[in-house]
This record gives C-alpha cells, structure tokens and sequence, in this order.
C-alpha cells in the first residue's frame, strides 16, 4: 500500500518525462510536507495544542522518511505550529523528494534514467516503470469525485492535497474538469469531511493550501 507521499509524488510526476509537472512544482514541497504531517495524524502520532505541533508517540513506524521527520519534529527544541513544520519540514529533510523517489524505484514503481539538459548538464529522470499502482489510485479517486463511490479518510486527504497542488487537471481529462472541480469543492468543504477529521488534520491542510497560494503569488508577481 502506497503512503500520502508516495500516491501525491506519482500523480505529480510526467509518467514519460519523468520529472514533476510544472504546474504543480511550486505547491509540491508544502504538500508533501502536508502529506508527512498527516500520516503522522493518521497514526495517532501529533497533536495541535494552541497552534503548536505536539508529539505524543515518537515510536518509529518502519518507514525510514517517516521516521526522519518524526525525529526532526521531536528534537526541535521548542514547539512549532503547523504552518512552520510545513513550509520548513521539506527543506529541513535535504532530499525528501529525492528519498520517495527511491522508494518508488525500489519497489520497481519508477526507474531511473540520465539525461543531458541542453545536451551538456547531466539531469536525472523517473519514468514509470509499474504503472498499475498509480493507476489503481487515479481509478480510486476518479470513481470517488466523478461517480459517487464511498471514500474512507485517507482518500478524501489525498483529494485535498491534489486539490492544494493543482493537479486536479493531471487527474482529470478536459470533459471531466468542471465537474471534478466542483464535485472537489464539495468533498473539501462538506460537513462530512469536517466531521470526520480531526482539527489538527484541518490545522494541516489549511497550512498547504496557505503556503502553496502564498508561493503560487509570489511567483507570478515575479
């Protein structure tokens, strides 16, 4: 079974290219920093205590990121709210994206091939190798916004954080757009989502959406 990271990182990946989509390459890092924060929530593993991240179990979950960032949060000398640990924890990690890569090519999902950017600067490229995983979860999340299926909570997670890196129109092909998008706001804003998560995975997406809209601004005023 695929973690948030790994199933956000495949979708923002060019499956030929093998390099990440340019749309979503600014609000990435914030979601994968999201991603950790929330499997961390999942698991039972933080808390939000006014504003601050609390750590309540620092036991190791076998997943050798995971248990990076765990430890990096739980050796921060003082507390930190949600909105630093995601805009800071993907650069603090040096390599996030570069370690789920990794995982991904261990498990045959990815390979790894070099290329030459304009023929003399050597660049390295993820092509998918597997494609069946990933398309295993573009299917789940399809049948989710587009036909009405039953979603658990860490589906609807994943939605949020696709919604947050702009990859609503990776997933979704141009006839199917208009309605995914509202069919996405609905499943971001509805009661049930809020009743069914907790505040701090609130507190975390919020956090994403934040950092990913101040980035994207940022950017274009450039």
């Amino acid at each position: 079974m695929l973690n948030l990271l790994e199933e956000l990182l495949l979708l923002a990946l060019d499956d030929e290219k093998g390099k990440i989509i340019s749309s979503s390459s600014l609000a990435l890092p914030y979601g994968l920093s999201g991603a950790i924060l929330l499997e961390f929530s999942l698991a039972g593993k933080i808390l939000v205590e006014d504003k601050r991240l609390i750590i309540i179990d620092n036991t190791l979950t076998g997943n050798e990121i995971l248990d990076k960032a765990l430890d990096i949060i739980d050796s921060s000398p003082k507390q930190k709210s949600v909105k630093y640990w995601v805009s800071k924890l993907e650069r603090k990690m040096k390599g996030l994206k570069r370690d789920i890569l990794s995982q991904l090519i261990k498990r045959g999902i990815l390979t790894e091939t070099e290329n030459r950017f304009l023929w003399v600067i050597p660049t390295k490229r993820y092509p998918t190798n597997n494609p069946e995983p990933e398309n295993q979860v573009r299917k789940r999340i399809k049948a989710i916004v587009l036909d009405g299926e039953a979603s658990d909570e860490r589906s609807e997670l994943l939605i949020s954080l696709i919604n947050s890196c702009s990859l609503v129109n990776e997933i979704f092909c141009k006839d199917e757009r208009k309605v995914a998008k509202k069919r996405i706001k609905e499943i971001v804003e509805s009661e049930k989502v809020g009743e069914s998560i907790t505040d701090t995975i609130n507190e975390i997406i919020m956090a994403v959406i934040i950092g990913a809209v101040v980035t994207s601004s940022l950017a274009s005023s450039n």
